[in-house]
């Protein structure tokens, strides 16, 4: 339709109709305007359904229960996108871990106890929250992959975070 009357304005020799300056102006000023306005709609709720860590403190390990002896229990401080904790056994050595929080995982690095050899892992944060009542005031946590949240934190715990701590 629209090629039929770009036709027959030209054959007729007149010009097709133009919108004044000022209307054509606003309309793609419009046009724009709805444009971001989707975009920072879409990129709201990109980021309100991601899952990701708050700052605070986080055990999780691989039994529910803390104090498992043969589980391994992850104890980490988060703060903005950078994270620090320590990986452990109960009644076992320890290995210092930090890294690197994004919103689909975190990108860890654990340093070696015995011969401080780094070795990189990686840990899906899974979109699924569980409120864990007592740690970082019962609000919703992320899930980890093969991992459970466990609700308090032990002195232990503090005494590892102490250690690993990055000057």
């Amino acid at each position: 339709m629209a090629t039929l009357l770009l036709s027959a304005s030209v054959a007729s020799g007149a010009a097709a109709p133009r919108p004044s300056l000022p209307l054509y102006v606003s309309r793609i000023a419009t046009a724009i305007a709805a444009l971001v306005g989707v975009w920072a709609m879409a990129s709201q709720n990109a980021s309100s359904q991601m899952p990701g860590l708050d700052d605070g403190t986080y055990l999780y390990g691989e039994s529910p229960v803390a104090d498992t002896v043969g589980a391994t229990y992850f104890v980490f401080e988060v703060s903005g996108t950078h994270l620090t904790g320590a990986a452990y056994q109960v009644a076992s050595s320890f290995d210092c871990v930090y890294g690197t929080v994004t919103p689909s995982a975190l990108d860890l690095t654990l340093v070696d106890a015995y011969d401080q050899t780094p070795w990189s892992h990686r840990v899906a944060i899974l979109p699924g929250e569980t409120t864990v009542a007592g740690l970082n005031g019962g609000v919703p946590q992320p899930q980890l992959e093969g991992l459970s949240p466990i609700a308090t934190l032990s002195p232990l715990d503090y005494d590892l975070l102490a250690a690993c701590r990055v000057p």
